[in-house]
């Protein structure tokens, strides 16, 4: 019997085959007794059609021990019912009855093309109809920009955690996790990743709502959070928010051996590094795939001091590739230079606010009709992190209120295995092929 996909099944009979995997297994339970009366999971094929199923209470002996999550089945001979009628984990309209009759085996091999996660991203005009409705539960995936510590309840209430997210829109949203959601958030792990580059999470099964006139999602027992896994999605959003640079070793002489160092910024190291938010720098492409904003081509040329850690997967390559976590400029800025070649060029963007010292500029692309200016920017005071000990938020608004965050108050601190990365002073050389002395980047 040939598999079908998801999206054809339909509720007549039983004679009927499939291959998805189960992204997330619960048992489901009775709000007023607490009594277990099925065991629930989501589905997903290799056409990233997601579907809800159970295993009704009298079966749940036989195939408790044999469905582990994450794993690929070949399920044949169920049944297809109605969705059931709020709190629907995934958006479809029916959902699949494993029976005693059902057979189940593992697939071996693993067919490649099915999707880690069961989960369905809707646009923003999606969300905000489902706003204070609990039909179906939503999923949202952003860049993690600032996050409280765990939020004590008053009174009877229970402990609360906020999560400020970026999508790939520019979009903001708050997250909001109660009890033990809040509680078994892995935040050590989260702050670990910060330092090393931007940090995504995809939230499933949320409700929405909204908290001064803004959209916000809070969590429900069913809700799993997964962080930088390696799905489409997740990667596209990672790579949108970064800038990459080449550059070499200010102490580089013709003597030494050639070689390129590439540097990627992310998040708030790409921040200082152009004195923008990355929206805005974006914004000013408008779209154009070939085209190099002001912002970004007047950091050519400047002496800056980085501290990079090497990408050991790709450090095959010809240009040894490092991420940077953190940027300090080294003397004056340079004098601003012309980029990318336009006929009409897009907006200028606003005079920038610098996280610190300036950013240090890097060799960016190469380039020969130059587009208007982009005014000078005015180095301004680094903002005072938090006080050692208080780096989270310690105030403690009403149970129902979303907390505002300040992504900017808190700095990273480094770690002990932070200061074993590289560190060394660069700039970028006007011409199209850079080199770094062998002093900062050893032989491979």
């Amino acid at each position: 019997m040939q598999a079908l996909p998801l999206k054809a099944l339909s509720p007549d009979g039983l004679k009927r085959k499939i291959i998805v995997r189960l992204s997330r297994i619960w048992e489901a339970k009775n709000r007023d007794t607490g009594l277990v009366y099925e065991l629930a999971f989501a589905a997903v094929d290799h056409e990233g059609t997601v579907m809800e199923g159970n295993v009704p209470v009298i079966s749940m002996a036989q195939f408790k021990d044999v469905l582990k999550e994450g794993t690929i089945y070949t399920i044949q001979g169920f049944m297809v019912k109605p969705a059931r009628g709020k709190y629907r984990t995934v958006d479809n309209d029916h959902r699949i009855t494993i029976t005693q009759y059902t057979k189940v085996e593992q697939a071996v091999p693993e067919p490649l093309g099915i999707p880690l996660v069961a989960h369905s991203l809707q646009p923003l005009s999606v969300l905000e109809k489902r706003a204070r409705s609990v039909i179906v539960l939503s999923d949202v995936l952003g860049l993690v920009t600032d996050m409280t510590g765990l939020i004590p309840p008053k009174g009877q209430g229970q402990p609360r955690r906020n999560i400020k997210i970026k999508d790939i829109d520019g979009h903001q949203f708050t997250i909001t996790m109660w009890g033990h959601q809040a509680e078994n958030f892995d935040e050590e792990s989260v702050r670990a990743s910060s330092a090393q580059g931007s940090v995504a999470i995809l939230f499933v099964s949320m409700t929405v709502d909204h908290y001064l006139a803004k959209l916000c999602f809070k969590a429900t027992s069913l809700t799993r959070s997964y962080i930088n896994i390696p799905i489409p999605e997740m990667s596209t959003l990672r790579a949108r928010y970064r800038i990459n640079v080449k550059a070499r070793d200010i102490g580089y002489t013709e003597e030494d051996e050639e070689e390129i160092g590439c540097f990627t910024f992310f998040g708030k190291q790409g921040k200082i590094l152009t004195g923008y938010d990355e929206e805005l720098v974006i914004g000013t492409a408008e779209g154009r795939p070939n085209y190099l904003p002001p912002a970004v081509a007047n950091v050519v040329g400047r002496k800056y001091l980085v501290t990079a850690r090497v990408n050991q997967e790709i450090y095959a390559q010809d240009n040894i590739p490092f991420r940077v976590s953190t940027t300090e400029l080294i003397g004056s800025p340079a004098p601003l230079l012309q980029a990318a070649s336009n006929t009409n060029p897009p907006r200028e963007l606003p005079s920038p606010e610098l996280i610190g010292s300036p950013a240090p500029l890097l060799q960016a692309a190469s380039n020969t009709n130059p587009p208007p200016e982009v005014p000078s920017p005015s180095p301004a005071k680094e903002a005072p992190g938090p006080s050692e000990g208080n780096s989270d938020s310690v105030a403690t608004p009403p149970i129902d209120a979303i907390e505002t965050l300040d992504s900017d108050a808190e700095e990273n601190t480094p770690s002990a295995s932070e200061k074993k990365k590289r560190k060394g002073r660069t700039t970028a050389s006007p011409s199209a092929k850079k080199q770094i002395s062998k002093n900062l980047f050893p032989k491979k």
